[in-house]
């Protein structure tokens, strides 16, 4: 027996045949691979119903599959407003042939994990599955999607979660509710708060949820997307199981107009907490035109920021415009950071104290429109700005889960799909002209603002910041 203290040596040998053999499996399964076709998108379309079905294999044993509905809350009006909100909440909830419990033990069981998802322009029923799983999952989907029950317990159950989302946003998530109020204003479609306020709470029933799903769950608003799955074994499970789904007529959605006004939510109730003021600057971008989309990403990428604290390490952007400009330059700023919304706002978020608040919307704003200027934007932060956002698009589509999105988003905004390989080279080809382009076409609508925290009166208002804007 070995003595206390003593080293155990071991044979020299043994992880050299180990490493052998270990070498033998990786040869053959990397012949395996090799030998898989590559993976691409295919799509098809259901006989009874026309309902786009598009797939993508990733070789794994997880899969991810779900319905995207092309609504969202930007299509409530009258005793339908806060709908999109509530049905997320009753997804996976009751149907007519389960109970709620039933539901998620019966998904539990097959080793998945059931989300549900709202925003402006879509709702999301998703379903992450082992692989042999499959058929169940879908079943179970389209259960939920189909078979509801709106149980009137269930329903008010939800409405009270509703009521607490909506006062305990983040003041973070309220200035972005906050800008497009000031962008398209209060009462538009895309100007009202995603998160349905408390007083309409009430009036939601079981019956406005069934009117809704009757109007928008139709095979021409949906899109059946699976990542991870075979596509002609998962067309034909979902022309077993979405045959029932009616045909309809594509959404007509009309956007607001731009108005760039302005939008202040006083949170007094934060001064104990010593909460910053909020402030956010944004642009109407040309969103809609296909060739500026991936130049307004890069110029998300270049102007960057984030908080001022961060662990560092490479990746983190710390080399953007708003770390470079304004957080590494002014303490008293606690955030400053770009965004892109699909509603097509781009612009600036910032975080300080009441009495920086004048200094740091001056600096957002310059930041923005000396991009403008080609000549202000050199090659190496525009190569960065590229680099950065290649890896970005690559690394997260590494994840099965973010396939499944990425061509659901695509599919539903667009009706059309871009390879990762053709936004690789869309990005290549962005030049500093380009972002100029982008940002004169933005700016020439002049800004919109929005502040959200305690103590705002005294922040400059949207006349001020538009003269700064040379309007």
């Amino acid at each position: 027996p070995r003595r206390s203290g003593e080293k155990m040596s071991l044979p020299m040998r043994a992880p050299t045949l180990c490493f052998r053999g270990s070498r033998r499996v990786l040869r053959r399964l990397s012949s395996a691979i090799n030998d898989l076709p590559s993976p691409e998108l295919r799509i098809s379309q259901l006989r009874t119903n026309g309902l786009r079905v598009a797939t993508k294999e990733t070789y794994g044993q997880l899969s991810s599959i779900g319905l995207f509905v092309g609504s969202g809350s930007r299509i409530e009006s009258g005793e339908m407003r806060g709908a999109t909100q509530l049905i997320e909440l009753m997804g996976f909830k009751s149907t007519q042939l389960r109970s709620s419990q039933e539901i998620y033990t019966d998904i539990a069981s097959l080793g998945g994990a059931p989300v549900a998802f709202s925003a402006r322009d879509l709702l999301l029923f998703n379903i992450e599955v082992l692989r042999q799983s499959l058929e169940p999952a879908l079943e179970i989907l389209a259960e939920t999607i189909l078979k509801p029950k709106f149980d009137l317990a269930e329903v008010e159950e939800m409405k009270e979660v509703m009521m607490l989302q909506h006062q305990s946003l983040p003041p973070a998530s309220l200035l972005k509710e906050a800008l497009h109020e000031a962008a398209f204003g209060a009462k538009s479609s895309l100007g009202k708060c995603h998160f349905c306020p408390a007083d309409d709470v009430g009036s939601l029933h079981p019956g406005v949820l069934r009117e809704y799903m009757s109007e928008h769950f139709t095979a021409q608003n949906l899109v059946l997307v699976g990542a991870g799955v075979d596509h002609d074994h998962f067309l034909g499970l979902a022309e077993r199981h979405f045959r029932d789904v009616p045909e309809g007529h594509p959404l007509n959605f009309v956007p607001p107009s731009y108005v760039g006004g302005e939008a202040r939510h006083p949170m007094d109730e934060l001064v104990e907490k010593g909460e910053f003021c909020h402030m956010g600057v944004a642009w109407m971008g040309s969103w809609d035109a296909v060739e500026d989309r991936i130049p307004l990403c890069v110029l998300h990428v270049l102007l960057g920021g984030g908080n001022s604290f961060s662990a560092g390490g490479p990746g983190k952007g710390m080399y953007s415009r708003l770390y470079r400009h304004v957080l590494n330059r002014f303490p008293g700023v606690e955030t400053a950071e770009s965004f892109i919304e699909p509603t097509g706002l781009v612009g600036l978020l910032g975080a300080c104290a009441e009495h920086n608040a004048e200094g740091l919307m001056s600096h957002l704003c310059h930041e923005f429109l000396c991009l403008s200027d080609p000549s202000k934007i050199s090659d190496v932060e525009l190569c960065r700005a590229r680099n950065m956002l290649k890896c970005n698009v690559l690394t997260t589509l590494e994840s099965h889960h973010m396939v499944f999105e990425d061509i659901g988003q695509q599919l539903i905004a667009d009706g059309a799909y871009v390879s990762p390989e053709e936004v690789c080279e869309r990005i290549d080809a962005t030049t500093a002209e380009d972002i100029a382009r982008v940002v004169t076409a933005a700016a020439i609508k002049g800004p919109s603002v929005a502040y959200v925290g305690p103590h705002i009166g005294t922040v400059p208002d949207v006349g001020t910041v538009k003269r700064w804007c040379g309007h």
